[in-house]
């Protein structure tokens, strides 16, 4: 009880560093999403991390600072590539439950997790499509994104795909532990970097923000 206390302070606390206002249901939501990613990954490999203070610095304030580094439209579609555990595509609707939410996993245990966490916390116009993202954008019945967020992939793995699946003007949002050269490109154009330090020393982010600037 007291580290579940201390637990939904510090979340409360790291994300109004952002200028980001909890509710007391959303701070719920977080700490059940968070029991649940523990007891999972006892026997399915969801993350590396398992101290709670720092899965709430590492996976959920890391997520949520996409939400500084761009306005996200309101009723947005936000396409998750490579989501694993639900990172960002699930803490950024939790924060803003407008958003229309695909999250794209190829490994079928992750899959089976994110419909858990889908099903326990009740989250609406959220959905988990079991695949690459290439298979995502050669799926006819495909939603085109407003924002394409990518945490745990390379952008040069990925970059065709994800402008196939971006509206015209979109936005590509990229999740770094460090600035690099790599993103700009034909169909994309950076637009801005965004230097961020996690809580409790835990590191530095860097949120690359790109938009597409052809079609192909």
């Amino acid at each position: 009880m007291e580290q579940e206390r201390a637990l939904h302070e510090f979340l409360v606390a790291s994300a109004r560093a952002l200028d980001i206002s909890l509710t007391e249901h959303q701070a719920e939501q977080f700490l059940v999403y968070l029991s649940l990613l523990l007891t999972w990954n006892r026997t399915t490999n969801l993350t590396s991390i398992t101290d709670p203070f720092e899965v709430v610095s590492k996976h959920f304030v890391d997520s949520l600072t996409a939400l500084k580094a761009l306005d996200f439209p309101l009723a947005g579609v936000v396409i998750d590539v490579g989501s694993g555990a639900g990172f960002p595509g699930i803490p950024l609707k939790l924060v803003r439950n407008d958003l229309r939410v695909v999250l794209v996993e190829p490994s079928l245990k992750k899959c089976s997790f994110l419909r858990s966490v889908l099903g326990t916390l009740k989250l609406d116009l959220v959905s988990v499509y079991s695949g690459g993202l290439q298979q995502y954008a050669a799926d006819d019945s495909h939603l085109l994104a407003d924002v394409v967020a990518v945490r745990a992939l390379r952008l040069e793995e990925i970059r065709e795909a994800a402008a196939l699946i971006l509206k015209p003007n979109g936005h590509l949002v990229q999740y770094q532990t460090e600035k690099t050269a790599e993103g700009a490109s034909s169909v994309f154009g950076l637009v801005s970097h965004h230097d961020f330090s996690l809580p409790r020393k835990h590191g530095s982010r860097v949120v690359t923000v790109m938009r597409k600037t052809a079609t192909v």
